[in-house]
């Protein structure tokens, strides 16, 4: 076995500059190995960086390895770490295959779910919205798009959501891929609805506090409130009047009804200051 990993683009067997993959070759595990790096040499050169089995064994017949060492090979890839497996039949490349860049931690997140947009504290951290590095990819997903079961799922969290709370989605370029990921006004929504994926409610109003120096789109954050819970537009009122919006502009939060006093923290409890204006219990 290989002391380091070798240069995918100069690999030779016996000497030869171009590998010939006839079965007997196949009989040990190092020609399975430089057998899977001439597939990944082949994936690389086609742009891929993240791919799955069906596109290995696409590269493997263009290589001239028999699909059924396929598997083989890429199992041995992933032993020497030159690959990783994200779910069943996905894999993505390592720094140690020999490429420059790995994929970005959310273009993996896309590609486990393909239906889905990264949120909460890491859309918040994107958007320069917090000073905290979270350690969890959080994504949403639409209610009806099945979540696979995932090599690294302590590193990638994904929200199910209501087919109707699937909006607010923005597409950026990360690196070399285009991923969806919740707007500002958004993310700042889903504070307001989950702050225990956005670290707590005390770092949802310190982005709010952030974004209002900065580019918060009042008109479009109180249109998106509107589509969720009433209490969230009650939770947005308070904030941004807290916030010195003026009250004129905040008049169609105030003419939303509501019955009885909620809580501006959903996961704290009911009590405090009962603030009539939003009718919201002051539990911070």
């Amino acid at each position: 076995m290989f002391g380091c990993c070798p240069n995918i683009d100069t690999i030779c067997i016996m000497g030869e500059r171009e590998p010939n993959y006839r079965e007997d070759y196949m009989d040990n595990p190092q020609k399975k190995t430089l057998a899977g790096l001439e597939i990944l040499r082949l994936l690389a050169s086609d742009g891929y960086r993240i791919f799955t089995f069906e596109d290995a064994v696409t590269s493997a017949k263009a290589a001239g390895v028999n699909e059924k060492y396929t598997s083989e090979a890429l199992t041995l890839l992933k032993k020497n770490n030159w690959i990783e497996s994200l779910k069943k039949g996905v894999y993505a490349f390592t720094i140690e295959s020999g490429l420059s860049t790995p994929p970005h931690e959310f273009e993996i997140a896309q590609a486990l779910v393909s239906l889905s947009a990264i949120s909460h504290w890491t859309a918040m951290h994107f958007h320069h919205l917090t000073q905290q590095t979270p350690n969890i990819i959080y994504s949403i997903a639409p209610k009806n798009v099945s979540i696979p079961r995932m090599i690294s799922k302590d590193r990638y969290r994904f929200i199910k959501v209501g087919t109707e709370y699937f909006f607010g989605l923005e597409e950026v370029w990360i690196e070399e891929a285009r991923v969806r990921i919740t707007d500002v006004e958004r993310t700042l929504l889903d504070g307001l609805r989950q702050p225990q994926y956005c670290g707590n409610f005390a770092e949802v109003l310190h982005a709010f506090k952030m974004c209002m120096a900065q580019r918060l789109d009042i008109k479009k954050i109180i249109q998106y409130a509107f589509r969720f819970e009433k209490v969230i537009s009650k939770r947005l009122g308070y904030i941004l009047q807290l916030l010195n919006v003026p009250l004129e502009e905040l008049k169609l939060l105030l003419e939303i009804p509501v019955t009885g006093f909620k809580t501006l923290n959903p996961n704290g409890p009911r009590k405090g200051p009962c603030n009539k204006t939003w009718m919201i219990i002051e539990n911070i």
